[in-house]
């Protein structure tokens, strides 16, 4: 019976040794990403606008410093946030009266899902370029942590306006872009 002890407690040390290492693997897993996010300083007022490139609905890649020299509008959104929609016709009322000229206006969905994305473009017919963040990797860049979120990008591409869990006003917006395009 004593042999039988041994093995029976080998191999309940085994066990707590594999759960032990399972628990600071998880353990691990789950604080990556916070830590990621925590070294990756937040998109502000102020701040450089990061670089992403991203597929738009219609299949051609847009890149942020493609649009350098600009006055560009990101409104970041998902099909499940409430307030999103009414922002999104906001962008696109104020999208209406960018001329030629005008500020560059491009949405971001943060649902990953490009038939999603494109059902809610075309149930509120929105004429500016949608592009879908399949992994919400552009999202965690900017640290977008409400929704809807629209932040105004100048022509050497420092935000400046910002306007987070909120629809921006399309007047505040207008005056913000004609700040931002001198």
């Amino acid at each position: 019976m004593r042999g039988h002890d041994y093995y029976a407690r080998a191999r309940t040390e085994a066990l707590i040794h594999t759960l032990a290492i399972a628990a600071a693997v998880l353990a691990g897993a789950l604080a990556f990403p916070l830590a990621a996010r925590a070294s990756t300083p937040a998109v502000t007022v102020g701040t450089t606008a990061p670089d992403f490139t991203l597929k738009a609905l219609d299949g051609r890649n847009l890149r942020l410093s493609e649009y350098r020299g600009d006055v560009v509008v990101l409104t970041f959104w998902a099909s499940g946030c409430g307030a999103c929609r009414p922002a999104l016709q906001e962008v696109n009322a104020f999208a209406a009266t960018q001329g030629k000229d005008g500020a560059v206006v491009l949405g971001i969905s943060l649902d990953g899902d490009a038939g999603r994305a494109r059902s809610v473009a075309e149930s509120l017919a929105l004429k500016y370029p949608m592009l879908v963040d399949a992994h919400q990797a552009v999202g965690r860049l900017y640290d977008i942590d409400a929704l809807p979120c629209t932040l105004v990008v100048d022509r050497d591409g420092i935000v400046r306006g910002e306007w987070s869990d909120e629809v921006a006003p399309q007047g505040d917006l207008a005056r913000t872009v004609a700040g931002a395009g001198q």
